[in-house]
């Protein structure tokens, strides 16, 4: 079955354990079996409220405004152990591309890596992070259409596994998925990219 496919990376034993999180979540506000956005992003314990918005809408299949327990095994199965790295990469390109037109413009790399750098506690200039910008896109803008698409994207990850360690990724028991922050450059006038961060 379809549903079986997209949860194959979770196990019937780990589907039991997750159940205990998934309800702690679900009545941190309302006790009805559904998580809501309010509920997650206490869970999350963002300060941004960008990555609840969008990891929300992302569990949220359906589009009916709340998480149910079978949305929130789908998603957690893209960041188990066996979830596919095509999985991992089309959820975490749809965490970027904010406005969902299957780009990630200038000025949606600009707010995530901000927010992400901003949970995360660390702090750069602005200088520091346009020019982590601007490398990044040299790097992975290969066509220089100022976008980065999912064939610039895919390339860059796929040739380093480990940036996916700087994206949505697993934050604790239960496959809660949080945004961890792409390492800022070394100093004001290096060229670290994102790319080249490891």
């Amino acid at each position: 079955r379809d549903e079986d496919r997209e949860r194959r990376g979770i196990t019937a034993e780990e589907m039991q354990a997750l159940q205990p999180t998934f309800h702690s979540i679900s009545n941190r506000k309302e006790a009805d079996g559904v998580i809501h956005r309010s509920e997650l992003k206490e869970a999350l314990g963002f300060h941004d409220s960008m990555f609840t918005d969008r990891i929300f809408r992302l569990f949220d299949r359906d589009e009916n405004g709340v998480n149910d327990f079978r949305e929130f095994i789908r998603a957690t199965a893209i960041f188990s152990g066996n979830g596919s790295l095509e999985e991992k990469l089309k959820f975490s390109f749809q965490i970027w591309d904010v406005d969902e037109d299957g780009y990630i413009s200038r000025e949606e790399l600009y707010r995530s890596v901000g927010a992400s750098l901003f949970e995360n506690d660390v702090k750069v200039s602005e200088d520091q992070l346009f020019e982590l910008l601007d490398s990044t896109f040299a790097a992975v803008d290969v066509d220089g259409d100022g976008r980065i698409g999912m064939s610039d994207y895919a390339p860059m990850v796929e040739s380093n596994p480990s940036l996916l360690n700087f994206m949505p990724v697993k934050r604790a028991m239960g496959g809660v998925v949080s945004p961890a922050a792409p390492p800022p450059p070394a100093s004001a006038s290096g060229s670290t990219s994102i790319v080249s961060a490891k």
